[in-house]
């Protein structure tokens, strides 16, 4: 496998928020009836921690429009004609902490970098880093997102690793200096080990992906049937974070709205599409009860079986 490591990481322009309200409000109502819990949470003031899973994306797509001739070379780079370059990235893999909710109206600054490229059985994948403060500067997220650059393998195209490889990125960790805060303690050190939560079959709806993705959306392969077609799908895709969302509802109804809010670890991965009026079966199940934290796995399984998102979660608790 090449290595180059010259000119990483690559900083990227800081950007600010707020969330959008129509943002906000369609990750609510992008859960259609299967979502009371993570409505509760945008209607009490917010931001569901779902919607936390993107301040990547956020900080990506408020990115400087680079000049037609750049753009032209970054095709090239991505195997124009081979491989059809993505608009806005898909999400393979999500490594990120919220360190406490943020109100919905509140202003951040997500500030970042791209940490590498690289290309594994003929794809392509970005890896990038990004850091969320808010006005005082006190941490709200910290995410390492590992992208989809490109949908089609490019056969015979040999591995190869820009920059930092994925795994010997730092990676986020629990907030254990978080865990104090939060106020559902009782009900997240109550639970038992081999628990399970959700297990519900449910489908997800063109309608509930448009809600999510706003009348402006990022990437509209998750809600334009054309859009996703000129990308060389055969329906809308849900994004990652909508998928997750179905995985962390249950966890938010038993334990409480805001118990996934004070220093919670994520690490999810997607390994397959879910389209759009698929039937999705999420689970929360957990691990671990143990001094100092609570381990969760979480899985979405479509209908015919295949395995959408895997992943865990660690919350803190005071030591």
């Amino acid at each position: 496998m090449a290595t180059t490591s010259e000119a990483w990481p690559q900083p990227l322009e800081a950007v600010r928020g707020p969330f959008s309200e129509a943002r906000i409000d369609g990750a609510a109502d992008g859960m259609g009836d299967h979502g009371p819990a993570t409505r509760a949470v945008a209607a009490s003031g917010y931001v569901p921690p779902d919607l936390l899973t993107g301040m990547t994306l956020f900080l990506l797509a408020r990115q400087p429009r680079k000049p037609r001739s750049e753009q032209a070379d970054d095709a090239d780079r991505a195997g124009s004609g081979k491989a059809s370059p993505i608009a806005g990235g898909v999400w393979v893999r999500e490594q990120f902490t919220i360190h406490r909710p943020l109100p919905r109206d509140e202003r951040f600054e997500v500030s970042g970098e791209s940490t590498g490229r690289y290309v594994r059985k003929g794809r392509r994948y970005g890896t990038t880093r990004s850091r969320s403060v808010d006005d005082a500067g006190r941490p709200v997220t910290s995410n390492l997102t590992t992208g989809l650059l490109s949908y089609k393998a490019e056969p015979g195209r040999a591995d190869e690793v820009e920059g930092l490889p994925i795994e010997q990125t730092p990676s986020p960790e629990p907030d254990q200096d978080a865990a104090a805060d939060n106020p559902h303690l009782e009900a997240i050190g109550a639970t038992e080990a081999g628990a399970s939560f959700g297990g519900d079959p449910m489908v997800i709806s063109l309608a509930m992906m448009a809600a999510r993705d706003t009348a402006q959306p990022d990437n509209p392969i998750h809600s334009d049937p054309e859009e996703a077609k000129r990308a060389g799908l055969a329906k809308p895709i849900a994004g990652g974070s909508h998928v997750l969302a179905f995985a962390i509802e249950p966890l938010l109804a038993a334990w409480g709205p805001h118990a996934l809010h004070h220093g919670t670890r994520f690490d999810v991965r997607w390994r397959a599409p879910t389209e759009c009026d698929t039937t999705i079966v999420p689970t929360a199940t957990v691990t671990a009860v143990e001094p100092g934290r609570v381990a969760v796995d979480l899985e979405v399984v479509l209908g015919d079986g295949r395995v959408a998102m895997v992943g865990s979660l660690t919350v803190p608790l005071p030591t």
